[in-house]
């Protein structure tokens, strides 16, 4: 017991380094990106088409990047995936050492490849959490993995920040992959198999592989998951309108309030130190029984404290910027505490209450719809924003959360345990009798 206790913090451990490492190299990189196309170029739309990217990458792949992680081997994908990041960066240092006209297209191409490696890797951790570890450490393994790359979020701009003073572009393709390599290496030690599990069989590697038909296998497996799929629309509800935090506080702050750079840092900052405070806490909780409940009550918190975020706006309250600073700051701390609270348990219970062969496809599934839900949303709010008061923007996305999740709440998506318990007992009296 002792030596399987060690050999998961092992596990643990070796996961946390990855998403550290992983987590530091890609922002400092996307980072990077942004100021880069904005001093190139002065243009928005560059920039708004390179976060685009993402989510319609995941979309094009939607039919065919959940079957994979499903049908083959976890840690061969995910391998095979950071090779050709490791290529793509070393082939792309190069390029961009001697840049030209064509150097919009170049980071375009570089976006879309990374970002389909990024896929398919993100998606493998995903359904691979109940293989890598205890059950019962599940919610730890998200716990770390949350804390982790809150961490890391608050360090990567700074990092990223001085690097940029000190180095020419291409030296962030250089990081990338420096950073990718010892994130495979650690990934090498790991045992996707601690469970004794083993979701792909080499008979169903050599298989010929139907991807239409396998999706509509996880179509119709979802359908019969209600839990499952309210859990999905909840995370496409948060996504959506946690645009209007995204894109109305810096506004709100910097263009209303005039916010100096240090005390609009203090604020960005603090939703992921309240990740991370959350995160102490929530690994020495008990996982509750009524986990979907709870996770709604605190998306209610999450829209109340949007909504709070609007108040001082509506109420025309007269504070010093130093005021102003310290009601946002701790608004801002008790939606990064929400925000674990809900995340956290969300991707715990999906990993433990979807089968193992179909978690790729489900997984798959959640990501790129919520991550379709961002760029709707930030264009969206970006227009509301620019039209409309602040403050009423605010009040009104929170309460429309509310109204949402109240709705869901009043789906029952599971039976009472005791009638559960109740059922078993009725089938097992009938089989006595017979």
């Amino acid at each position: 017991m002792k030596n399987l206790l060690n050999t998961s913090k092992a596990q643990l451990i070796k996961v946390g380094i990855i998403a550290l490492i992983d987590e530091l190299g890609s922002s400092m990189f996307s980072f990077a990106v942004g100021l880069f196309l904005l001093r190139k170029t002065g243009s928005a739309m560059n920039l708004g088409i390179s976060i685009l990217i993402g989510p319609l990458v995941s979309l094009v792949l939607l039919p065919i990047s959940g079957t994979i992680v499903d049908h083959f081997n976890h840690k061969k994908i995910i391998v095979i995936c950071q090779v050709g990041i490791i290529m793509t960066m070393a082939f792309f240092s190069m390029e961009f050492q001697q840049l030209s006209d064509t150097y919009l297209v170049k980071i375009i191409v570089l976006l879309v490849l990374l970002d389909v490696f990024q896929l398919f890797i993100g998606n493998v951790f995903s359904a691979s959490a109940i293989n890598l570890v205890p059950k019962t450490q599940v919610q730890q393994l998200n716990s770390i993995q949350q804390m982790v790359r809150s961490s890391a979020s608050i360090l990567a701009p700074i990092l990223g920040g001085i690097a940029y003073g000190m180095m020419p572009f291409f030296g962030f393709t250089l990081i990338m992959l420096a950073t990718t390599s010892i994130v495979m290496v650690v990934v090498l030690s790991l045992n996707f198999r601690f469970n004794g599990k083993q979701s792909v069989t080499e008979t169903n590697v050599k298989e010929k592989v139907n991807f239409l038909t396998s999706f509509k296998e996880g179509i119709h497996y979802l359908r019969q998951k209600k839990a499952i799929v309210m859990l999905i629309l909840t995370a496409c509800v948060i996504n959506f309108f946690f645009c209007a935090v995204n894109v109305g506080l810096p506004f709100l702050l910097v263009n209303q309030y005039k916010l100096s750079n240090v005390s609009y840092s203090m604020v960005e900052a603090s939703t992921s130190v309240g990740m991370i405070l959350s995160g102490f806490i929530f690994m020495k909780q008990k996982p509750a029984e009524n986990q979907i409940q709870l996770m709604y009550r605190w998306v209610v918190v999450i829209a109340l404290i949007t909504s709070g975020m609007g108040f001082p706006v509506l109420l025309h309250v007269q504070f010093l910027k130093l005021g102003i600073t310290g009601i946002y700051v701790g608004l801002a701390l008790l939606l990064g505490i929400a925000l674990f609270e809900t995340n956290v348990p969300m991707a715990g219970y999906m990993q433990l209450h979807i089968d193992s062969s179909f978690q790729g496809r489900i997984f798959t599934i959640q990501s790129s719809l919520s991550m379709l839900m961002m760029p709707v949303g930030t264009i969206m709010y970006g227009y509301l924003f620019d039209h409309f008061n602040a403050g009423t923007i605010f009040l009104t996305s929170g309460i429309i959360v509310i109204i949402c999740i109240l709705g869901f709440m009043q789906i029952k998506v599971t039976k009472p345990a005791h009638a559960v318990k109740r059922t078993v007992k009725k089938e097992n009296l009938e089989k006595v009798l017979k």
